[in-house]
């Protein structure tokens, strides 16, 4: 005997139980990060899956690092949508607090793979140093 289910008894029982969102609703998620110290700067690393470079906004206000992104759940040419879970567009956001050992001027980002690093250079004045003794 056969026991698997043929895939469109999958689809049509998942159509049934009518667990599906409205594709024009925003939600908004706030992706998870990593904030990593080495002795000249920090580093973030944020997930943001399928979100690409040009949806993204990066901006440091009062001491604030913000970052938002936008990303589009588009439906591929030639399909149509039997069940939808993800609604039409997603937003990411997250603010980190920013100290003053860390050199705002100098902040540097790059999206890898979906994961969003973050370089925050620390600034001259927190970096320790020697003090020669006279």
């Amino acid at each position: 005997m056969n026991t698997l289910m043929p895939m469109t008894r999958i689809f049509d029982a998942a159509l049934a139980n009518g667990q599906s969102c409205d594709p024009r609703a925003d939600w908004a998620l706030t992706p998870r990060a990593d904030i990593l110290e080495s002795e000249k700067e920090f580093q973030i690393a944020m997930d943001m899956p399928g979100v690409q470079s040009s949806e993204l906004e990066i901006e440091i206000e009062n001491q604030m690092l913000k970052v938002k992104a936008r990303r589009e759940n588009s439906v591929p040419e030639g399909f149509e949508n039997l069940r939808r879970e993800r609604p039409g567009h997603s937003n990411f956001a997250r603010n980190f607090t920013l100290g003053s050992s860390v050199d705002a001027e100098n902040i540097s980002a790059k999206l890898d793979n979906g994961v969003l690093w973050m370089t925050l250079p620390k600034s001259d004045k927190s970096l320790p140093r020697k003090i020669e003794v006279k």
